[in-house]
C-alpha cells in the first residue's frame, strides 16, 4: 500500500477536537483527471517496464505455475477415472464368475461392491467435471496473461498520442471589453472600432480553445480500457476456438478419453463435438457399431517405437509443432547435434527443444502394452515388439492391470540439461 493512503497515528482534528477512530475510512480527495500527458523520461521508463518480458520472474513464475495446474489437472483425471474403471472391471469379472458357476442370485459381497461402485462413479464424475471447468479457467488465466503485451502496447501508444492541452483563452465578451477599455485611451477612437474586427477574428485562427480539445486520459484509465477491450475480444470467441484447439486441453480430453477406454482404444471424438451450441462441455459419445451399420468405430493403431532408435519408446517425447513421439533421448541428441533446431525425421517440421513435452497419453499406452506383454509371459519386458513381427504398429489397450499414475516419478522439461536456443 502506498505510504500516502497508509494509516497513521497522528491526530486528525475533528469538529469536537478530538482525533478520528480507526474505524472511520480515510477520505480520499476526488479524481482529478491529469493535466498536463507524461514526458519523455516517464514514458521511456514506463516502455522499459512493459518491454521487460523474456526477464520478468514474476510472469515466468506465474506461467511456471499455470503449465504445471495444467499438467496435474490431466493427469489427476487419468487417475481419478483409472481407479474406476478397475473397479467397474472387477465388479464385472466377479459377475462373470458367478453366472459361469450357473448362480443367478448375487452374493451380499458383489451387492456390496456394486453400491460402491456406483457411489465411486457419482463422486469421480464430480471431480472429472470440475476438473474440467479448472483447466478452462487456467486456459482463460494464460490467455489473459498472452494478452499483456498488447495491453501494454495500446497503453503506451495512447500515452504517446496525446498532447499538452492548450490553456483556456477568456470569453470574447472580456476580450471585447478590453478592447474597447484600449481603445477609448487612443486619441482616434474609430481607429480602436475598426481594429476590433479583425483582431478578434485573429485571436479565433491562433488556435483550438481549450474546451474544445479532448481531455487527457490517466494511464488507469487507459489500461482498464486496453483490458476491457481484450477481455470483450475473448468473450466473442466461441468455446470451440478458445479450447478445443489448446494443446492443454487436448491433452486433458486425450488422457481422459483414454482412462475411460483403455482395452477398446475407442478413437477420440473429433475437437467440434466437444461443445455443444451453448459453450458447454459435452460428455464423450460412444457409437454402436452393431446397432448402426454406417457407424463403424475402428480400434485405433499406435506406433510405440521411435522413428529415430527404432526402439519402444520409454519416455515418449511429443512436440507441439507436429504429432510424431519420440524417444527423449534421441530427439535430444538428434536437435542438439543440428545446433539446436531440426527438421521433424518424419514430417520435416522445425522442432527445437523448448518444443517438446513428455507425453503422458502415449507413455501410459507403453506401460499398458508393457503389463500386456508380461502377462503373456515374454521374457524381455523392455522391448515388447514380438520378434518375429515387421510391422512396427502395435495395437495397445490389451492392458487389465491398471497403475496408479501418482506413484511414478515426475518428469518435466526442466530436467533437459540443455541449450534451448
Amino acid at each position: 500500500m502506498p505510504r500516502l493512503l497508509q494509516r497513521t497515528r497522528r491526530p486528525d482534528a475533528t469538529a469536537s477536537g478530538r482525533s478520528r477512530p480507526d474505524d472511520v475510512p480515510l477520505e480520499l480527495p476526488p479524481y482529478e483527471p491529469p493535466s498536463y500527458p507524461m514526458d519523455a523520461a516517464t514514458k521511456q521508463t514506463l516502455a522499459t517496464m512493459s518491454g521487460n518480458r523474456e526477464t520478468d520472474s514474476s510472469r515466468r513464475q506465474y506461467e511456471k505455475h499455470l503449465t504445471h495446474s495444467s499438467t496435474y489437472l490431466s493427469e489427476s483425471v487419468a487417475s481419478i477415472n483409472d481407479i474406476l474403471f478397475a473397479r467397474k472391471r472387477s465388479l464385472a469379472h466377479m459377475a462373470d464368475k458367478r453366472r459361469g458357476r450357473g448362480d443367478e442370485d448375487k452374493t451380499e459381497h458383489e451387492v456390496s461392491l456394486e453400491e460402491y461402485v456406483a457411489e465411486l462413479d457419482a463422486a469421480i464424475t464430480e471431480l472429472t467435471d470440475s476438473s474440467e471447468e479448472a483447466l478452462r479457467w487456467v486456459i482463460d488465466c494464460r490467455a489473459e496473461l498472452e494478452d499483456h503485451q498488447a495491453v501494454l502496447g495500446a497503453v503506451m501508444e495512447g500515452l504517446n498520442a496525446q498532447q499538452p492541452r492548450p490553456e483556456p483563452r477568456p470569453p470574447k465578451t472580456e476580450k471585447a471589453a478590453r478592447r474597447r477599455a484600449a481603445g477609448s485611451d487612443d486619441e482616434d477612437g474609430d481607429a480602436g472600432s475598426e481594429d476590433a474586427e479583425p483582431q478578434e477574428a485573429e485571436d479565433d485562427e491562433a488556435g483550438v480553445a481549450a474546451e474544445d480539445v479532448p481531455p487527457l486520459i490517466g494511464v488507469k484509465e487507459l489500461l482498464e480500457a486496453a483490458r476491457k477491450a481484450m477481455v470483450d475480444e475473448y468473450d466473442a470467441l466461441s468455446a470451440h476456438q478458445r479450447y478445443a484447439v489448446n494443446n492443454d486441453y487436448i491433452s486433458f480430453k486425450k488422457n481422459w478419453h483414454d482412462a475411460l477406454h483403455p482395452e477398446d482404444q475407442v478413437p477420440l471424438p473429433d475437437p467440434s463435438t466437444w461443445f455443444d451450441e451453448h459453450g458447454r462441455p459435452t460428455k464423450d459419445a460412444v457409437a454402436d457399431a452393431n446397432g448402426d451399420d454406417d457407424l463403424v468405430i475402428e480400434r485405433e493403431i499406435i506406433d510405440l517405437k521411435c522413428p529415430l532408435s527404432l526402439q519402444t519408446m520409454k519416455e515418449p517425447y511429443s512436440n507441439h509443432q507436429c504429432k510424431h513421439t519420440f524417444e527423449k533421448t534421441a530427439i535430444l541428441e538428434f536437435i542438439q547435434t543440428s545446433g539446436g533446431m531440426a527438421k521433424c525425421p518424419v514430417c520435416s517440421q522445425d522442432l527445437r527443444i523448448k518444443d517438446l513435452y513428455l507425453d503422458e497419453l502415449i507413455l501410459r499406452k507403453v506401460k499398458r502394452a508393457a503389463e500386456a506383454a508380461r502377462r503373456r509371459g515374454d521374457d524381455d519386458t523392455s522391448d515388447i515388439e514380438p520378434e518375429d513381427d515387421d510391422d512396427s504398429s502395435m495395437i495397445v489397450g490389451k492392458s487389465t492391470n491398471i497403475k496408479k499414475e501418482r506413484d511414478r516419478p515426475r518428469r518435466r522439461m526442466e530436467e533437459i540439461d540443455a541449450d534451448d536456443d
